[in-house]
């Protein structure tokens, strides 16, 4: 995610007034810094998404049946974070070959991330503008559109689709320990065998609750995009995406770090 922000950076300071009064916007939506950008970013995005699934189900194993030996070791932990980064990485590569099809599909905004949190126009077309015409006798045409679409199918699956199927994972995982905790204090005999289990969850909680803080807005609001609920504005899109998501990223290892110590 540094990756992908200090790209946005060097390009802005690059690009300059030139993106307005030159007419370069269009360009850098399509060229390929901002394709590169927008891979670093869902790479960075869904490898965060499906390793706090992971750390979730393992807590929630680990709780629930506190006296299995189903849970992740050494090496089924190392094989489990494979997976996930090879998942995020393929995810990232078919996205970027997709946008050979669908050029532009990083360009939905300026900060090059295909978030489905806009529609765009469909059925566009020109008339006549009267009042320029009767007024001034000069004939000049307004583009208009009948209607909106929704936006790159492939990203309203993976950020509508996937990522709202991992939060509901992780939230049913954490209802569960929840329960299960409280339900344990009155076991004698489980109290201290899950004490240790009940401080990872909590470490957990705080890591988790930041992200689901960060994303779950973003995915309400692109069910309501989609959905032609309601309309955002440019601006909203681009602070959601420079601000809300990085920042979660930038909280991580001082979440780790805080609440390492607090819960020792």
């Amino acid at each position: 995610m540094g990756v992908y922000m200090l790209i946005l950076a060097v390009m802005d300071m690059y690009i300059g007034e030139a993106y307005f009064w030159d007419g370069i916007g269009y360009e850098w939506r399509t060229s390929y810094p901002c394709q590169i950008a927008g891979f670093i970013s869902l790479l960075s995005t869904q490898s965060s998404v499906f390793l706090l699934t992971l750390l979730s189900v393992d807590r929630f194993i680990a709780i629930q049946f506190p006296f299995s030996r189903k849970r992740l070791g050494i090496k089924s932990s190392r094989i489990s974070v494979a997976i996930v980064w090879a998942m995020a990485l393929i995810l990232s590569v078919t996205s970027l070959l997709l946008t050979q099809l669908e050029l532009g599909a990083y360009g939905l905004s300026d900060v090059c991330v295909g978030l489905p949190l806009i529609r765009k126009f469909s059925s566009v077309y020109s008339e006549i503008d009267a009042y320029t015409f009767s007024r001034f006798g000069q004939t000049t045409l307004n583009y208009l559109a009948s209607g909106t679409a929704s936006t790159w199918q492939f990203s309203i699956a993976i950020f509508l689709g996937v990522n709202l199927i991992s939060f509901l994972v992780v939230l049913f995982c954490y209802a569960a320990i929840f329960v299960r905790v409280r339900l344990s204090r009155e076991a004698v005999g489980q109290k201290n065998k899950i004490a240790s289990e009940v401080k990872m969850a909590l470490k957990m909680f705080f890591i988790v609750g930041t992200d689901l803080f960060c994303w779950m807005p973003i995915i309400t609001m692109g069910i309501l995009v989609q959905t032609d609920v309601i309309t955002l504005s440019s601006n909203v899109y681009a602070w959601l995406v420079v601000f809300v998501l990085p920042i979660n990223s930038s909280l991580n290892p001082f979440i780790y770090t805080i609440v390492e110590r607090v819960t020792k």
